[in-house]
């Protein structure tokens, strides 16, 4: 007989039947952590969550390290010039710049004579201080979880631009060379605005070739040397051509135009000068070339914020006042502007730093087309009061009429051209000594003027004249008529005139000798404008 358990009926005593005890399970293994006796306690404990602490604490630390360690040095996968850098800090990657400038040597051959040209005989200057920034900060505009990925690649280019001197080139090769001369920029005779000033072509042999041979071989980074070059003489075009000139003073011009400046609460409160923009800026031709720092491209346009804050500080923030001074200005009929009696100024403060880096701002600005630089403060705007000024002449009336603010202020009886029919005013039908009709400006004047000429009239018949000392001239016709003083050679007084009853003049506008000075004062002519005149019959 047997049993479920596979034991035999008799017990080895042969005391008859007993079971043998059940035999234990197979202990279960916790596939999910590692289990430990305390030998105290004698309890299981589980060691599986420092093991994973000490993992993450591993990872972290390695993550630390790595964050730590390229937190001044170039990230992984940054190239220069399509050579690794990475784990290079800025001094290191300066540093080999310079030292690949230092050592290129260009092969050169003119007509079977042979030299070397080193970098420093090309005008080869590089910053290689900013180039190493720039390697150093790449890649740290992107997403954080990148920034440390060796496959994320990002290669930074610097365009190295020479100067191409070809004299640089004769000493050592017998060449007789003439410089090229780049096309510049210069402010107005007026002082306005800028214009470009010519360039020239030079001759010789072109010092560019060389100079590419050798930028090709420092950016090799030492991973070849310069190849031999065979020079021509040739016709050398300046790095600067008149074209790329008339863009730069194209720019200048609309910020000029625009009168770029500072404004506070949407309130213009000063103006950057021509001179001061052109002192700012610089003409780039290369448009890939690397920058200093503080400089900001627009085109081939460079602005220096350093210049723009000096201009700033020296020439704008002074003249500032927290007291406002109203503008007075004298405008013609047309609302123009003849002449400034006061230019007021706005009461300005600015918040306390907040012009600290107006250069820099102003440079952006200013390169992005903007104009005005915007700063916190407060501004109380100057107000301007304008006085308008105003002369008809009416030619039936005989009289000369001063308005101004839209009131006759004087009214002065007057001698108008010979050609003028006295009662109505009209000119003769051969036009021959009239006042033109019309809407002139003063443009010309003249304390005292000795007036000559001769004028061959429609009937063939000469007039001339010969007036010394006419007092107080007003021209406002470009064909040569004035207002002026009666040319007689004694005094007549503004009552004479109008017992007089005829004109007299060969066009001009005539006048008491007792009213031409106050009318000469009125009658104000400005650097653009004058005062106006209304001439009708």
């Amino acid at each position: 007989m047997s049993f479920p358990n596979g034991n035999h009926g008799m017990g080895a005593d042969g005391d008859g039947f007993r079971a043998n005890p059940a035999v234990p399970p197979a202990p279960q293994v916790d596939e999910l952590a590692i289990a430990q006796q305390d030998p105290e306690t004698g309890k299981r404990r589980r060691v599986w969550p420092w093991v994973v602490l000490g993992v993450a604490v591993l990872a972290a630390a390695a993550c630390g390290g790595t964050y730590a360690y390229f937190q001044n040095r170039a990230l992984p996968g940054t190239t220069l010039w399509g050579h690794s850098v990475a784990g290079k800090n800025e001094q290191q990657i300066a540093r080999m710049i310079d030292d690949q400038v230092a050592a290129v040597q260009v092969p050169v051959t003119y007509e079977g004579t042979q030299a070397t040209i080193d970098a420093a005989d090309l005008g080869i200057d590089v910053d290689a201080d900013a180039i190493a920034k720039q390697a150093v900060d790449a890649k740290r505009d992107g997403a954080f979880w990148t920034r440390y990925l060796p496959w994320e690649r990002r290669d930074v280019a610097p365009t190295i631009t020479p100067e191409t001197d070809p004299t640089v080139l004769d000493a050592k090769l017998g060449t007789n060379s003439a410089k090229p001369v780049d096309a510049t920029l210069k402010l107005t005779e007026d002082g306005t605005h800028v214009e470009t000033v010519a360039g020239a072509n030079g001759s010789g042999a072109d010092a560019k070739a060389v100079a590419d041979e050798a930028v090709a071989a420092i950016e090799s980074l030492g991973s070849h040397g310069a190849k031999t070059v065979a020079l021509t003489m040739d016709t050398i075009e300046p790095n600067v051509p008149d074209a790329t000139a008339d863009q730069a003073r194209d720019a200048l011009n609309r910020l000029i135009d625009a009168k770029a400046g500072v404004a506070i609460a949407g309130e213009k409160v000063a103006t950057f000068s021509p001179e001061a923009i052109l002192d700012a800026s610089r003409i780039e031709p290369n448009e890939e070339s690397t920058l200093k720092d503080g400089e900001t491209r627009a085109g081939v346009v460079v602005f220096d914020a350093n210049k723009l804050q000096s201009h700033y500080d020296e020439d704008i923030k002074p003249h500032y006042s927290t007291t406002k001074e109203d503008r007075e200005v004298i405008v013609n009929n047309n609302d123009e502007d003849v002449v400034v009696l006061k230019e007021g100024h706005d009461g300005v403060r600015i918040k306390d730093g907040a012009d600290a880096r107006i250069g820099e701002q102003a440079a952006k600005a200013f390169a992005a087309g903007d104009g005005d630089v915007t700063v916190d403060g407060e501004v109380d705007p100057m107000v301007v009061k304008k006085t308008k000024r105003h002369v008809v002449v009416d030619l039936s009336d005989h009289k000369v009429y001063a308005y101004e603010n839209g009131k006759q202020i004087k009214a002065f009886n007057m001698s108008a051209g010979q050609g003028n029919d006295y009662a109505t005013g009209a000119c003769q039908p051969s036009g021959d000594l009239c006042t033109p009709l019309g809407d002139f400006e003063v443009w010309l004047k003249y304390p005292s003027q000795h007036m000559s000429g001769t004028l061959t009239l429609a009937d063939g018949t000469k007039e001339t004249w010969d007036a010394p000392d006419v007092g107080f001239v007003n021209y406002f016709s470009k064909t040569g008529c004035a207002i002026h003083r009666i040319a007689t050679e004694t005094p007549y007084t503004d009552a004479q005139i109008a017992a007089m009853g005829a004109n007299t003049s060969h066009g001009c506008v005539g006048i008491g000798w007792d009213a031409a000075e106050w009318f000469y004062d009125f009658a104000v002519q400005g650097a653009d404008h004058g005062v106006t005149v209304h001439v009708q019959q």
